[in-house]
Protein backbone atom coordinates (compact mmCIF):
# COMPACT_ATOMS: atom_id res chain seq x y z
CA UNK A 1 0.00 0.00 0.00
CA UNK A 2 1.14 3.56 -0.67
CA UNK A 3 1.81 5.89 2.22
CA UNK A 4 0.91 9.51 1.70
CA UNK A 5 2.40 12.75 2.89
CA UNK A 6 3.27 13.02 6.59
CA UNK A 7 3.50 16.36 8.38
CA UNK A 8 6.09 15.83 11.12
CA UNK A 9 6.57 18.43 13.84
CA UNK A 10 9.92 18.18 15.60
CA UNK A 11 9.85 19.84 18.99
CA UNK A 12 12.44 22.50 19.64
CA UNK A 13 13.29 20.74 22.88
CA UNK A 14 14.94 17.97 20.83
CA UNK A 15 17.86 20.33 20.37
CA UNK A 16 18.37 20.93 24.10
CA UNK A 17 17.90 17.24 24.90
CA UNK A 18 20.63 16.18 22.48
CA UNK A 19 18.18 13.95 20.59
CA UNK A 20 17.82 16.05 17.45
CA UNK A 21 20.59 14.46 15.39
CA UNK A 22 19.31 10.91 16.01
CA UNK A 23 15.78 11.93 15.03
CA UNK A 24 17.01 13.63 11.86
CA UNK A 25 18.94 10.50 10.91
CA UNK A 26 15.71 8.49 11.12
CA UNK A 27 13.70 11.00 9.11
CA UNK A 28 16.40 11.27 6.43
CA UNK A 29 15.83 7.57 5.66
CA UNK A 30 12.11 8.16 5.04
CA UNK A 31 10.16 5.86 2.72
CA UNK A 32 7.26 8.28 2.31
CA UNK A 33 6.95 12.03 1.64
CA UNK A 34 7.59 14.08 4.79
CA UNK A 35 7.42 17.81 5.53
CA UNK A 36 9.08 18.79 8.79
CA UNK A 37 7.52 21.51 10.93
CA UNK A 38 10.11 22.91 13.36
CA UNK A 39 9.15 23.83 16.88
CA UNK A 40 10.22 27.16 18.29
CA UNK A 41 12.11 25.69 21.24
CA UNK A 42 14.34 28.02 23.19
CA UNK A 43 13.89 30.70 20.52
CA UNK A 44 10.14 30.85 21.27
CA UNK A 45 10.84 30.72 25.02
CA UNK A 46 12.87 33.91 24.66
CA UNK A 47 9.88 35.60 23.03
CA UNK A 48 7.59 34.51 25.86
CA UNK A 49 10.03 35.94 28.38
CA UNK A 50 10.40 39.19 26.48
CA UNK A 51 6.64 39.56 26.21
CA UNK A 52 6.25 39.00 29.95
CA UNK A 53 8.90 41.62 30.64
CA UNK A 54 7.87 44.29 28.14
CA UNK A 55 4.17 43.62 27.53
CA UNK A 56 3.97 43.65 23.72
CA UNK A 57 0.74 42.21 22.35
CA UNK A 58 -0.06 38.63 21.35
CA UNK A 59 -0.22 39.45 17.64
CA UNK A 60 3.37 40.66 17.78
CA UNK A 61 4.39 37.63 19.81
CA UNK A 62 2.75 35.37 17.23
CA UNK A 63 4.71 36.92 14.37
CA UNK A 64 7.94 36.65 16.31
CA UNK A 65 7.18 33.02 17.22
CA UNK A 66 6.86 32.18 13.52
CA UNK A 67 10.37 33.49 13.03
CA UNK A 68 11.51 31.48 16.05
CA UNK A 69 10.43 28.44 14.04
CA UNK A 70 12.55 29.76 11.15
CA UNK A 71 15.57 29.79 13.46
CA UNK A 72 14.94 26.19 14.44
CA UNK A 73 14.49 25.27 10.76
CA UNK A 74 17.92 26.71 10.05
CA UNK A 75 19.40 24.65 12.89
CA UNK A 76 17.86 21.49 11.43
CA UNK A 77 19.15 22.21 7.94
CA UNK A 78 22.60 22.97 9.31
CA UNK A 79 22.66 19.70 11.22
CA UNK A 80 21.91 17.48 8.23
CA UNK A 81 22.47 17.81 4.47
CA UNK A 82 19.26 15.84 3.82
CA UNK A 83 16.99 18.76 4.78
CA UNK A 84 16.19 22.05 3.03
CA UNK A 85 14.22 25.12 4.18
CA UNK A 86 10.97 25.62 2.29
CA UNK A 87 8.33 28.34 2.64
CA UNK A 88 5.70 27.41 0.03
CA UNK A 89 4.07 24.42 -1.63
CA UNK A 90 6.25 25.00 -4.68
CA UNK A 91 9.38 24.89 -2.53
CA UNK A 92 8.14 21.70 -0.82
CA UNK A 93 7.93 20.11 -4.25
CA UNK A 94 11.33 21.40 -5.32
CA UNK A 95 12.97 19.98 -2.21
CA UNK A 96 11.35 16.62 -2.90
CA UNK A 97 12.52 16.61 -6.51
CA UNK A 98 16.05 17.19 -5.21
CA UNK A 99 15.73 14.27 -2.79
CA UNK A 100 15.60 16.50 0.29
CA UNK A 101 13.17 16.73 3.18
CA UNK A 102 11.53 20.19 3.25
CA UNK A 103 11.60 22.01 6.57
CA UNK A 104 8.78 24.52 6.73
CA UNK A 105 9.40 28.25 7.14
CA UNK A 106 5.90 29.23 8.27
CA UNK A 107 5.73 33.01 8.02
CA UNK A 108 4.71 33.17 4.33
CA UNK A 109 1.82 30.70 4.40
CA UNK A 110 0.68 31.01 8.01
CA UNK A 111 1.24 34.76 8.04
CA UNK A 112 -1.20 35.15 5.16
CA UNK A 113 -4.07 33.33 6.92
CA UNK A 114 -6.00 35.79 9.07
CA UNK A 115 -8.08 32.95 10.58
CA UNK A 116 -5.09 31.59 12.51
CA UNK A 117 -5.38 32.67 16.17
CA UNK A 118 -2.57 34.98 17.18
CA UNK A 119 -2.03 33.61 20.66
CA UNK A 120 0.13 31.13 22.53
CA UNK A 121 -2.71 28.60 22.22
CA UNK A 122 -1.63 28.27 18.57
CA UNK A 123 1.86 26.80 18.66
CA UNK A 124 3.82 24.77 16.12
CA UNK A 125 1.68 21.76 17.17
CA UNK A 126 -1.49 23.28 15.73
CA UNK A 127 0.41 24.86 12.86
CA UNK A 128 1.48 21.34 11.84
CA UNK A 129 -2.16 20.26 11.73
CA UNK A 130 -3.05 23.45 9.84
CA UNK A 131 -0.31 22.69 7.30
CA UNK A 132 -1.63 19.16 6.87
CA UNK A 133 -5.00 20.59 5.86
CA UNK A 134 -3.34 23.08 3.50
CA UNK A 135 -1.25 20.41 1.74
CA UNK A 136 -3.89 17.67 1.69
CA UNK A 137 -1.90 15.44 4.03
CA UNK A 138 -3.92 13.03 6.13
CA UNK A 139 -1.27 12.23 8.74
CA UNK A 140 0.31 14.52 11.33
CA UNK A 141 2.80 13.54 14.01
CA UNK A 142 4.47 15.46 16.82
CA UNK A 143 7.84 14.40 18.25
CA UNK A 144 8.29 15.46 21.89
CA UNK A 145 10.98 14.96 24.52
CA UNK A 146 8.62 14.00 27.36
CA UNK A 147 7.28 10.53 28.09
CA UNK A 148 4.02 9.79 26.26
CA UNK A 149 1.49 7.15 27.24
CA UNK A 150 0.76 5.42 23.88
CA UNK A 151 -3.01 5.26 24.44
CA UNK A 152 -3.32 8.87 25.63
CA UNK A 153 -6.20 10.83 24.12
CA UNK A 154 -5.79 14.24 22.54
CA UNK A 155 -7.88 15.71 25.33
CA UNK A 156 -5.61 14.27 28.03
CA UNK A 157 -2.49 15.37 26.17
CA UNK A 158 -3.85 18.92 25.98
CA UNK A 159 -4.78 18.87 29.68
CA UNK A 160 -1.22 17.82 30.48
CA UNK A 161 0.10 20.67 28.26
CA UNK A 162 1.92 18.13 26.08
CA UNK A 163 0.09 19.44 23.00
CA UNK A 164 -1.28 22.94 22.63
CA UNK A 165 -4.94 23.75 23.38
CA UNK A 166 -5.96 24.07 19.72
CA UNK A 167 -4.29 20.95 18.30
CA UNK A 168 -7.34 18.72 18.78
CA UNK A 169 -9.58 21.27 17.05
CA UNK A 170 -7.36 21.44 13.97
CA UNK A 171 -6.89 17.66 13.84
CA UNK A 172 -10.61 16.99 14.03
CA UNK A 173 -11.51 19.77 11.59
CA UNK A 174 -9.19 18.27 8.94
CA UNK A 175 -9.99 14.62 9.78
CA UNK A 176 -6.33 13.83 10.41
CA UNK A 177 -4.72 10.68 11.69
CA UNK A 178 -2.40 11.83 14.48
CA UNK A 179 0.52 10.54 16.53
CA UNK A 180 2.43 12.01 19.46
CA UNK A 181 5.82 10.35 19.83
CA UNK A 182 7.59 10.64 23.16
CA UNK A 183 11.08 10.53 24.54
CA UNK A 184 13.22 7.69 23.24
CA UNK A 185 10.46 6.14 21.12
CA UNK A 186 12.67 5.98 18.04
CA UNK A 187 11.20 2.63 16.97
CA UNK A 188 7.74 4.17 16.65
CA UNK A 189 9.11 7.14 14.72
CA UNK A 190 10.96 4.76 12.40
CA UNK A 191 7.77 2.80 11.68
CA UNK A 192 5.97 6.05 10.91
CA UNK A 193 8.48 7.51 8.44
CA UNK A 194 9.78 4.21 7.07
CA UNK A 195 6.55 2.19 6.83
CA UNK A 196 6.46 -1.34 5.53
CA UNK A 197 4.69 -1.81 2.22
CA UNK A 198 3.03 -4.94 3.55
CA UNK A 199 -0.74 -4.68 4.14
CA UNK A 200 -1.86 -4.42 7.77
Amino acid sequence: MAHGLLILKLGGSLLESGRLTAVLDIVAKRKRPVIVVPGGGKFADQIRQSQAQTGFDDASAHRLALFAMHQMANVICTRSPHFAPAATKEEFGLAGVNGLVPVWLPSTMAGADETIPKSWDMTSDSLAAWLAAETGAKDVALVKTCAIYPQASLESLAQAAIVDPLFQTYVERAGLTWSVIGDGDDARLTRLVQPSNEPN
